[in-house]
């Protein structure tokens, strides 16, 4: 297919153009007509693929006029009008000249410059509108009348068929052709830079997910997406040209054009319910030369919203407890969960202290489900579990290389994965120094860089710390910064241990039969009140979670809905913690916490306070020899 076609009107033209198109290996098709034959000729080339139209003096005007292509005109060069004045310099004899405007204005000023008498005639108009029978009459006249012996002129000279002595053609020599067949294809190649971007322009309006609608500076639609379409349940064709407040409602397009002021996620009524909109004014210097609008269905949003939600659910990263899950008819109990909730409608940090097993996640959980930020990812991370040295890489993340065994691509960190929700930072007490440094910086500036990155990352997110331990002992032993204790202690909750509320075990346990019976198919529906006695009896250092498992044991045994009292005897007793004989010379006195302290502490002094062999000898890492040190 050739995109460029070169059209003749008379043969010397096109002789040269073929010369010049072959000599330059050029991929273009050269037809050799008279002016009246060019439309046609023209009409037939842009069927077979023609982009662009290389012609000359009145054809090059016809074509302009008959057809909606570009039309590079062969242009008569001081060259051409050289070589056909140059016969007759220093002649004493008037000679006439024929053509068009700018044919006669390039003859007439080299024929002053070189003495030479003139008579002109100036075709006017477009080719086709001309009048050649009275026109072919008046140059006659003004042949005769001046005796002109030599007419010089383009192929309009020719056409017109007067007598003369000498009629001369302006032929167009092979500079004026090249110049023609360059301008061609540099037009060319903008043409298909035009058209690339347009294409690109129009895919992406009618594959963006949003609908877009534009104007001009008077409000008329000038383009309209399919979601457009769609969303308003109108036609492109009965849209395109018109004024927008005529075919679509309520868009206030034309008070953003008055205003030129964006309106930025505003809610209009559609056809089909409420759309989000954006109108943005295309300001060109001051003025307004149109409006952008975008639209979006809420109801699509809401959609889209709910995959996301999903997709946070396939990942785990949501809170799958709400303040209703909180089972409890203690009055203390009561009383935490309404400042709980009223904890969850702020956005502060929360610290939650209490035993292993009371709730605590349960709590935070709830708070992150009943705040505004229940939509967003809930991530919890439990700071004893792991190894100090991997704790920054996991709550921060890491670029790719940043140590060994990095993963390809980087990884990143659970602040990011929590970014527009909430953290829970459970047993936070066991958290390093140097990650805890680390954390208050992340606090503090509200931005995380990823372990061997070079920039930072903003994030929003609302942190909830728990720990089982006395942090305000922990900042006394220098194991805890009391910076980042008051950076985590804004809002505070303390839940009570089960001992300490012993009216809610039978709730609780009644509640734990029931989940377990459909868990195991059993058929047992409550608790003998001597059972029930035995478990009140207990002081459940393991808390809520421990009586869980013991209620799932007894499910478990219960045979035909029968539960034994001589069992749930012996699994209390079973319950109760080992106590090892005192060793001589060492107190077993205090907390866990002070008891791991005292133990590191010995060992430590028993190895020279070598702190490699130390924690070989103790099984641990180096980072709980510095915990507990």
């Amino acid at each position: 297919m050739k995109k460029i076609c070169f059209i003749a009107p008379y043969k010397g033209l096109a002789d040269v153009a073929s010369a010049v198109v072959d000599e330059l290996g050029l991929n273009i098709d050269v037809y050799c007509c008279p002016i009246q034959e060019s439309v046609t000729f023209a009409k037939e080339a842009q069927k077979n693929g023609a982009q662009i139209l290389i012609s000359r003096g009145g054809a090059a005007t016809v074509l302009k006029h008959q057809l909606d292509l570009p039309v590079v005109e062969v242009k008569v060069t001081g060259y051409d009008v050289l070589r056909a004045l140059n016969p007759y310099r220093g002649t004493k004899e008037t000679i006439g000249i024929v053509g068009f405007e700018n044919v006669v204005r390039g003859c007439r000023t080299i024929c002053e410059m070189w003495g030479i008498a003139t008579k002109e005639y100036i075709v006017v108009g477009d080719a086709n509108m001309v009048d050649w029978r009275v026109a072919r009459d008046e140059v006659q006249a003004l042949i005769d009348e001046h005796q002109l012996k030599v007419v010089i002129g383009d192929n309009v000279s020719l056409r017109l068929q007067v007598k003369a002595e000498t009629i001369q053609l302006i032929s167009s020599g092979r500079e004026a052709v090249v110049q023609a067949l360059e301008e061609a294809q540099s037009l060319l190649v903008v043409q298909e830079e035009e058209k690339k971007a347009t294409e690109q322009l129009r895919m992406i309006i009618d594959f963006v997910h949003d609908g877009v609608i534009t104007t001009d500076e008077r409000g008329v639609v000038t383009v309209i997406s399919p979601v457009a379409e769609n969303i308003f349940g109108v036609k492109k064709s009965d849209v395109v040209g018109k004024p927008v407040e005529a075919c679509i409602p309520n868009t206030r397009i034309h008070k953003v054009i008055e205003s030129k002021e964006a309106e930025i996620g505003q809610l209009q009524k559609g056809p089909n319910g409420y759309i989000l909109t954006n109108r943005v004014p295309i300001i060109v210097e001051d003025h307004v030369k149109g409006v952008v609008a975008t639209f979006q269905e809420v109801s699509k949003i809401q959609d889209d919203e709910r995959t996301i939600r999903q997709n946070l659910y396939a990942k785990g990263l949501f809170a799958k407890y709400r303040f209703s899950d909180i089972i409890s008819c203690n009055p203390r109990m009561k009383r935490l969960v309404e400042v709980a909730k009223d904890y969850s409608r702020t956005d502060a940090s929360v610290f939650i202290q209490g035993e292993n097993g009371v709730g605590k996640e349960l709590f935070a959980q709830s708070i992150h489900a009943n705040s505004a930020r229940a939509k967003g990812p809930f991530v919890a991370i439990n700071c004893s579990a792991i190894p100090a040295q991997l704790l920054e890489s996991e709550l921060f993340g890491y670029v790719e290389g940043a140590f060994t065994g990095a993963k390809k691509g980087g990884k990143p960190g659970l602040f990011e994965l929590a970014h527009n929700g909430t953290i829970f930072l459970d047993e936070i007490g066991d958290m390093n120094k140097d990650v805890q440094a680390s954390l208050l910086r992340v606090l503090e500036e509200r931005m995380v860089m990823r372990l061997g990155a070079d920039s930072m990352l903003p994030i929003d997110v609302r942190v909830i710390a728990a720990t089982n331990v006395d942090l305000k002992k922990h900042i006394a032993e220098g194991l805890f910064r009391m910076d980042l204790f008051y950076r985590i202690n804004v809002l505070n909750l303390t839940i009570p241990p089960l001992r300490e509320r012993k009216d809610d075990i039978a709730l609780l346990a009644e509640g734990f039969i029931k989940e377990m019976s459909r868990k195991y198919k059993r058929k047992l529906e409550a608790l003998p009140k001597e059972v029930l006695a035995l478990l009140e009896g207990h002081s459940w250092p393991g808390n809520i979670r421990e009586l869980k498992n013991v209620v799932e044991r007894i499910v478990i045994s219960a045979h035909d809905g029968l539960v034994h009292p001589e069992e749930v005897r012996a699994m209390v007793k079973d319950l109760q913690p080992y106590t090892p004989a005192e060793p001589a010379g060492f107190p077993l006195t205090g907390t866990m916490h002070d008891l791991k302290r005292q133990i590191v502490q010995r060992v430590l002094a028993e190895e020279g306070f070598n702190k490699s062999r130390a924690a070989k000898r103790l099984g641990v890492d180096r980072g709980t020899i510095d915990r507990f040190a």
